[in-house]
């Protein structure tokens, strides 16, 4: 695009200015572009270059001029009057996880550009971001994650094929041009079909997106492989080099789990001979049809519902359910009903937290309202299914007592306990919420306790399912009946031990300053 307005924005103008601009300048040296020949920076253009460009612009501060016409203008979102007015044909946004959603949100609009100039171009209108690896944990953004779900790959992979057959053709034609005496009747027909390619490859590119998680090996052969070693050995803590070097989307490092012994025994991945998740319970392999079902829930922000059922000395979570707002119970208790409609005994055990018990004098309690919308279709027609609600006049559990159970159910140590097991494929979100959720320390007084933190439930409500400690509630009350509770405080011997040994070194690691 010629000529073309285009912005590159980043979180602050110092950023933009100190670290990824000479880095971009570095590029283009490379790429054999040189200052003062190819662009200037920050002044007045030559007028013959002024002159290709498709926009008036009166100040230069903040703009990079190319010999071709077209002008980048520096924007930032610590400074959002950089880009006041101005209409661009494409936009470049780096280090896009220090933006949050609604930020970023205010810089799209300047992509306005001039359709009728620029419109036949696939860049016209175009986003591309550039990132580290977020830790939504650590109060970074992952809002441009959700156009991975745009982008098709079959499609991509046209596009690659068809641009490098254009790229084959167009080597053939600088060496059949090249030659003393050149065949012209066959540069003519190369000539008609790298014209067909180009057609081709720019309606295959026309509103497509391609969006790629790379790790820093793709550039090893610069960076080498003792930079990587270094860092695998001790420069960088494992959980950072994870996210930062194979760019793998972080959980929240091991020594600052809430669910500090939960790893990957404590997962099954087969759940279903599909491979995928299922889309009815008969696809479950491990589930009994033939007995009842047990359901955890937790009533907040997010109404979550995990069901399992005990096997042998195991115990399965097979599934788990959550309704955002403005859905609510009936929601919830059909995608329950349409999941189980196959389930031959239809008996579900719901264990829940006290305040599903609320005005249950009054019939407004939470957990009764479950049990009807279960118990009844939308229509007022009986399903068959007898919910039998397990935590009635139940107190509450404290997170101290659920941090110190937890440690001892996943440590498998506990006989009277059954080994946990959860499928991943069919509790993606539960899976989730349980390796993101953080402990820290408490203080009443000078009394220091474990506790949950639950500031993820104030994150937007599309957040919330995976990235929430929603769902590891409802696993809490699901988990946590009487009988297993007690069998963790009566517990006497090494297992026991271990669990308050792994309390203790917490609260050591966490001392109040």
């Amino acid at each position: 695009m010629p000529g073309a307005p285009i912005a590159i924005v980043a979180n602050t103008y110092a950023n933009l200015v100190d670290n990824i601009m000479p880095a971009v300048q570095n590029g283009w040296k490379l790429a054999g572009l040189i200052e003062g020949v190819h662009y200037v920076k920050g002044k007045r253009p030559p007028e013959e270059w002024r002159r290709r460009c498709s926009v008036i612009v009166d100040d230069y501060r903040h703009v990079y001029s190319f010999w071709n016409g077209t002008v980048i203008f520096l924007g930032s979102l610590d400074n959002p009057s950089l880009l006041a007015g101005k209409s661009v044909a494409h936009l470049l946004y780096d280090e896009a996880k220090y933006a949050s959603d609604s930020k970023a949100a205010r810089v799209m609009p300047i992509l306005r550009g001039d359709a009728i100039t620029y419109g036949r171009c696939h860049l016209y209108g175009g986003v591309t971001i550039t990132t580290d690896m977020p830790d939504v944990t650590e109060g970074e953004f992952d809002w441009f994650f959700r156009y991975a779900s745009e982008m098709d790959p079959e499609r991509i992979v046209k596009i690659l094929q068809a641009a490098g057959e254009l790229n084959r053709l167009r080597l053939k034609m600088v060496k059949l041009s090249g030659t003393d005496k050149p065949d012209e009747a066959k540069i003519e027909r190369l000539r008609r079909k790298i014209e067909f390619y180009e057609e081709g490859l720019l309606k295959l590119r026309k509103g497509q997106t391609f969006f790629a998680n790379l790790s820093s090996f793709v550039n090893i052969d610069i960076l080498t492989v003792d930079y990587a070693k270094r860092l695998y050995n001790g420069a960088l803590e494992r959980h950072e080099f994870y996210k930062s070097v194979l760019g793998m989307r972080p959980t929240v490092r091991r020594d600052a789990r809430f669910y500090v012994n939960f790893d990957e025994s404590n997962k099954y991945m087969d759940g279903c001979l599909s491979g995928v998740a299922a889309y009815v319970s008969s696809e479950l392999q491990y589930l009994d049809p033939t007995r009842p079902l047990d359901g955890g829930m937790d009533f907040g922000n997010m109404l979550s519902l995990v069901i399992g059922q005990e096997e042998g000395s195991r115990y399965r979570v097979h599934k788990n359910f959550y309704e955002l707002p403005p859905g609510y119970i009936r929601n919830l208790a059909d995608e329950f009903l349409r999941f189980f409609a196959g389930h031959r005994c239809k008996v579900l055990n719901l264990y829940y937290d006290r305040s599903g018990n609320s005005y249950q004098s009054q019939g407004e309690d939470l957990a009764g309202k479950m049990r009807d919308a279960v118990e009844r279709d939308a229509s007022g027609s009986r399903t068959g299914w007898t919910v039998n609600l397990m935590s009635r006049k139940q107190g509450d559990i404290g997170q101290n007592a659920e941090y110190d159970f937890m440690i001892e159910l996943m440590s498998g140590q506990n006989a009277k306990l059954p080994a946990l097991l959860i499928d991943s494929k069919n509790c993606p979100e539960l899976v989730s919420s349980i390796e993101l959720a953080r402990a820290l320390v408490k203080y009443r007084g000078d009394v220091k306790s474990v506790a949950k933190d639950k500031r993820s439930e104030k994150l937007p409500l599309r957040k919330l399912p995976r990235l929430s400690t929603n769902l590891s509630d409802a696993f809490k009350y699901l988990m946590m009946r009487r009988h297993w509770r007690d069998a963790v405080a009566a517990r006497a011997g090494s297992s026991a031990l271990v669990a308050s040994g792994a309390i203790a070194s917490f609260l050591e690691r966490h001392a109040k300053k």
